[in-house]
């Protein structure tokens, strides 16, 4: 997927998730869980999308999740705190998909393995 073009509402909502997310110490560790990218796709302009890993990055095995947040009229920064509180809550993650991994993890996690990871 190609990314959105900035600038844009979208991307401003983006940028504040990544400053938040993407600190130290790891604003997820409490359900020992690291962001792997926030982004806007081309596909979906009006949508600020997260993606995690759980357990951590380095742990295996892991599951990739990616969850998609609209974007709304209301300030880029209230937009991302609500994004942030909503992606710190513990699993599963409502509305979030499997995007890679392994199946054993995610059904541990309570996420369905998507039919278009089967081998």
């Amino acid at each position: 997927m190609a990314l959105a073009e900035r600038p844009s509402l979208a991307w401003d909502v983006a940028d504040l998730v990544a400053q938040q997310l993407l600190v130290v110490p790891n604003p997820l560790a409490a359900w020992n869980s690291d962001t792997f990218w926030v982004s806007v796709w081309d596909s979906d302009p009006g949508q600020v999308l997260v993606s995690l890993h759980v357990p951590r990055e380095s742990a295996d095995p892991f599951i990739q999740l990616k969850i998609g947040f609209a974007v709304t009229e209301e300030s880029p920064k209230l937009q991302a705190e609500r994004i942030v509180a909503a992606v710190r809550r513990p699993h599963p993650l409502n509305g979030a998909v499997v995007c890679a991994g392994y199946r054993e993890c995610a059904e541990a996690f309570g996420y369905i393995w998507p039919s278009s990871l089967e081998e």
